[in-house]
């Protein structure tokens, strides 16, 4: 069993300038998608769970070297639950009591932390003419090699030789321009500062502020710190742990740099340390220590940690190793410059690594530095690439080990061939810091299948085979009929088992089995109708209907004789509206009655939508800054019911007590049986709404119904803040009919400021006429986002006839007649979706008056309701607005019409990618609904990162946070993109995410509208906090503002690195 288990791989580099690392491999295709941060040492491990032979093997990556460690020390200790290590398993170095877990974690944080970053301090080494000099001589040629492999890389990906996702690309440049801006001021190393021009004169001045800054105040504060924590003489007293093997690879490079050689005694290596710092750095001395005559004296910390490692055993082999490649370095250098190195193609001995110098804190947890101020990890680099780059670490055992293998036993022959990412000279691949399901389309995130592409679903039929099954089941369905109603028909279940087993008697165990058989048929039978009957079978296009809204869903209730009852679009010249109009907030709000349609019993779903959208800031004034709530102030929620049992009488009239809130209906509570025409009887009569509070350059308009007031009722807690402030001055306002009455269910999560932004811009768009077909809007479905064009276009001509003063006059005109929300079209039936849709007031009006609508009350309410705007007399002048990208289901769901929370960021991306299917398929596609032998949706336009339709949902990774969790459940997000053996940690993407300001684009509205079939409470909570909670900038985006920040303020003008180092900066924001 031994023999047969798979190895893990360690990919390591030891710091020498030939080494394969230092020739820009670790940035190859191939590595990258083991690590994105192209940094080593990386180990790849297999997966516990497949360590069995008769299951084929699997492999994660570890990256962090955090998480190395600690493989590491399970691995060889006792705490393994392989024990395929060793037979004689070593003592576990993890702290054992939560305090010096807590310390370890400090110290070990405090040296992976930027400040201390070794890597940075080697680059920025130098502080005067000398010394940058010295520092370019030893750093110039790797730093342009690398630069050189790097341009390949590029140069190869847009020659499309090699291909890779946008983001890799992005990585290389990135990197390619940190190494331009070191070079800038290596390449001038050998000029005095007098002699260079004033640029070249700046740059260098910047160089050496970073470098005082990185040596004197950052590295000063992280030794202090650092001296602080450690007990001594190791990290955590007498017994050696996790954090020294950390602390002694990072201060001793640290050491290094500063001058000081491995041999030296603790006092004269830290002495030399704070000597390079300099500043005043004079670390605490308050370890005593006895010498062998008993004499006590008192060292730093540091020191006696210093001490305490020199003398092991494992430190004097590793030293030794590293002066060994250190004298082959000064050899190698001076046969390059005699021109005798062997040729490239010439075998080599592989070094072995060093633990000092194989540290790379550029992998740790804290790895934002990657991004940040042109840091260069120590993997410098570049030859043209090469995938054979890195090598396994190698070293004689004696037996089989998990932690290192060479290429070719790794793993065994029955199982997959090795770890290392395979690959194809023909096939795409990409990098895993996108995720390891991403195709080289940026819009589609797994590779399309051959056996997928232009095939029809077998429930895919065409309009003809349609009708000919239509025509079989009506026969069954006849027949059946006739043979149940036969009077020879059994009548009971028993009957029927007694003439198939007409020789058996009964006992109580067959009637039992024949009612149990019975009824698994029946459920059997049941199910199967259901799912036959059912129209939604294929996940929706939603990302073409996010792509382009105005060519989605193209629906005309009362079609002409013409092909199409819509003007012609060219699809490949049409380009998605924007919304918000720009000029929205200068008309004024709009009045929404929202009724959520609740029952007695939901008590806590009602507590939810009180405290998060009906009342929550972000909910009501919308993203970044928001409008004050000025655009909600008109923005009524109230809760629908039946009447309530009797047993809840009581509670509903205590919490009508307490929230003002609750409408009482006079029917009985149902959903489908009239529940819906009663709330629109009862709101055009009692539906009121706050006046317009605050002044507009434009004037609300003067409708029908615009002089009809009332007298404020009691307000509830969640009403607009603007009506509290009216009703505290002793003169409140009287409240005016409001301008759209809307339905919502309760498990509905609605973002009150989007829906008003979307209906505001739909009420103030004015048609010519209202007789007969409107010349602006032609009678054909609109879209909610494409008005941006006649929004303007009005207020541009309002403007125009205004006088004088700033505000328009109000201005008679036709009621609106608008019926808003989610299509669903399918074969037989064209209705808004019953989780949310709003009526104009005109509407409303009608509806609770028309004798021919009170006839069609039962039935599915919101087919009942699309059914009523065709018995209107003004039936083709209804503007039926859909919005079908910013409506859907909850992630979790796992419906047609589900999908990962959307925010405006990623539905530009998924425009972006979207832009190759413009063409008369996609235009065919999305107006398939007007019948007709049209090509299937592709499956591409449906897929999600989040959700699958008809799939139980489930984390990407287990164990994970509560934000972390909300995180993976947002549509386009690395965390969202995480999978078992994915290089990418958590931590790394919550800490890159995008912050709120990036998704919504720096406005106030434009995103989601309504998230429905929220059937958990948890859900509910999950969508408030994905939705209502997060900063408005990540801290990634933090950190990058305040680079962008001190870099601008380094000197009192723009310099010419300055903008170079802003623009790097604002093109990884």
């Amino acid at each position: 069993m031994a023999n047969t288990v798979p190895k893990a791989v360690l990919y390591y580099y030891p710091k020498s300038i030939w080494s394969a690392a230092a020739s820009g491999g670790n940035f190859d295709p191939t590595f990258l998608r083991l690590n994105p941060k192209a940094t080593v040492p990386t180990l790849v491990v297999p997966i516990e769970k497949t360590l069995a032979d008769e299951v084929e093997s699997r492999y994660k990556a570890l990256i962090e070297t955090e998480a190395i460690i600690d493989f590491l020390d399970k691995s060889r200790s006792a705490m393994s639950r392989t024990h395929t290590t060793s037979t004689a398993p070593a003592p576990s170095l993890r702290p054992a009591t939560f305090a010096f877990s807590t310390k370890s974690k400090t110290i070990i944080d405090a040296i992976h932390s930027e400040e201390g970053n070794p890597n940075h301090l080697t680059y920025v080494n130098a502080r005067n003419e000398a010394a940058l000099r010295t520092l370019a001589e030893d750093k110039l040629p790797a730093l342009m090699r690398k630069q050189k492999a790097l341009a390949k890389y590029i140069s190869d990906a847009e020659q499309e030789k090699l291909h890779v996702s946008v983001k890799t690309k992005a990585f290389w440049q990135e990197k390619k321009t940190a190494v331009e801006l070191l070079l800038t001021v290596f390449e001038k190393s050998n000029e005095r500062d007098l002699e260079l021009a004033r640029d070249a004169l700046r740059d260098r001045q910047q160089f050496y502020a970073e470098a005082h800054k990185a040596w004197e105040i950052d590295l000063k504060g992280v030794l202090d710190k650092v001296n602080g924590e450690v007990i001594g003489p190791f990290s955590l007293g007498d017994q050696l742990s996790l954090a020294d093997l950390h602390l002694a690879s990072w201060l001793a490079r640290v050491v290094k740099l500063s001058g000081g050689l491995y041999e030296d005694s603790g006092d004269t290596a830290i002495g030399k340390l704070e000597a390079h710092v300099g500043a005043g750095l004079a670390l605490t001395k308050d370890f005593k220590v006895e010498d062998a005559q008993g004499k006590t004296e008192k060292h730093s910390k540091l020191a006696a940690f210093w001490d305490a490692m020199r003398v092991r055993p494992s430190w004097k082999e590793t030293t030794a190793k590293t002066r060994a490649q250190e004298r082959n370095k000064h050899v190698y250098m001076a046969f390059n410059a005699a021109g005798m190195l062997r040729p490239a193609g010439a075998n080599t001995r592989r070094p072995q690594p060093s633990l000092l110098d194989d540290y790379d804190s550029t992998s740790s947890t804290d790895s934002d530095r990657l991004h940040g101020r042109a840091r260069l990890a120590t993997t410098a680099s570049t030859n043209p690439p090469r995938s054979d780059f890195l090598y396994p670490h190698q070293h004689p055992q004696s037996g089989p080990s998990s932690v290192s293998s060479t290429a070719t036993s790794t793993p065994m022959p029955s199982r997959s061939t090795s770890p290392l990412p395979q690959f194809y000279p023909n096939a795409s691949f990409s990098c895993t810091s996108d995720s390891e399901n991403e195709s080289p389309s940026d819009f589609l995130r797994n590779r399309a299948l051959w056996w997928r592409e232009n095939r029809r679903s077998w429930w895919s039929v065409s309009r003809r085979r349609r009708k000919r099954d239509g025509r079989i089941l009506r026969f069954l369905k006849r027949w059946t009929r006739r043979l149940i109603c036969h009077p020879l028909f059994p009548g009971q279940p028993i009957t029927i088992v007694s003439r198939l087993f007409p020789c058996a008697a009964l006992s109580d165990s067959i009637q039992v089995l024949s009612l149990i058989l019975l009824s698994i048929f029946a459920i059997c039978l049941t199910l199967l109708l259901i799912y036959i009957l059912n129209p939604d079978k294929e996940p929706l296009p939603w990302r073409a209907y996010c792509s382009n809204p105005s060519l989605t869903a193209q629906f005309d209730p009362y079609p002409s004789p013409e092909p199409y009852p819509f003007h012609p679009v060219d699809a490949s010249s049409t380009k998605p509206p924007l919304f918000p109009p720009p000029d929205l907030d200068s008309f004024s709000p709009a009045g929404i009655f929202i009724g959520v349609f609740s029952v007695d019993s939901s008590f806590e779903r009602r507590m939810l939508v009180r405290t998060t959208w009906a009342t929550h800031p972000r909910s009501r004034d919308g993203a970044s800054e928001g409008d004050d709530g000025v655009g909600t102030s008109r923005t009524i929620v109230r809760f629908v019911l039946g009447q309530p049992r009797k047993d809840w009488e009581r509670r509903i009239k205590l919490e009508m007590e307490k929230f003002n809130d609750i409408i009482i209906l006079p029917t009985a509570e149902n959903m489908n049986r009239g529940k819906t025409h009663t709330f629109f009887s009862w709101a055009a009569i009692n539906a009121w709404v706050p006046p317009v509070y605050s002044n507009t350059s434009v004037s609300p308009p003067l409708f029908s119904y615009s002089n009809h007031t009332a007298s404020p009722p009691a307000l509830a807690p969640h009403d607009s803040p603007h009506a509290w402030q009216d009703q505290y001055t002793g003169v409140p306002q009287s409240w005016v009919r409001p301008d759209y009455v809307v339905k919502a269910d309760d498990d509905s999560f609605v973002m009150l400021a989007e829906l008003e932004a979307r209906l505001r811009a739909e009420l103030h768009i004015r048609p010519k006429s209202n007789q007969g077909r409107t010349s602006e809007f032609p009678n054909m479905l609109r879209t909610g986002t494409s008005v941006n064009t006649t929004l303007k276009h009005r207020s541009t001509r309002d403007m125009s006839e205004s006088t004088s003063t700033s505000v328009t006059a109000p201005q008679v005109v036709d009621d609106p007649l608008i019926y808003w929300g989610y299509l669903v079209t399918n074969r037989l039936h064209k209705f808004m979706a019953g989780e949310l849709y709003a009526l104009s007031w005109s509407l409303v009006d009608w509806a609770a008056k028309d004798p021919a609508v009170k006839g069609v009350t039962k039935g599915a309410e919101d087919k009942q309701t699309a059914k009523w705007m065709k018995l209107h007399p003004r039936s083709s002048e209804i503007r039926w607005v859909s919005e079908r990208c910013w409506i859907y289901d909850h992630p979790r769901s796992g419906t047609v019409y589900s999908h990962g929370f959307l925010y405006p960021s990623e539905a530009v991306r998924i425009r972006r990618s979207m832009m190759n299917y413009m063409d008369k398929t996609f235009f065919d596609v999305l107006t398939s609904s007007q019948g007709g032998n049209l090509p299937p949706t592709p499956a591409a336009w449906a897929y999600s990162t989040v959700s699958t339709f008809g799939v139980r949902y489930v984390p990407p990774l287990p164990d994970l946070s509560i934000r972390h969790s909300v995180e993976a459940l947002v549509e386009g997000s690395d965390m969202s993109m995480i999978r078992e053996g994915s290089p990418m940690s958590p931590d790394y993407a919550w800490t890159h995410r995008e912050g709120r300001r990036t998704r919504y684009e720096g406005k106030r509205v434009g995103g989601t509208v309504v998230v429905h079939f929220i059937k958990k409470n948890i859900w509910y909570l999950e969508t408030a906090l994905a939705l209502l909670d997060g900063e408005e900038q990540s801290e990634f985006e933090k950190f990058q503002s305040q680079e962008i920040e001190k870099a601008l303020a380094r000197t009192p003008t723009h310099s010419h690195m300055t903008r170079r180092t802003a623009r790097t900066q604002h093109r990884l924001s």
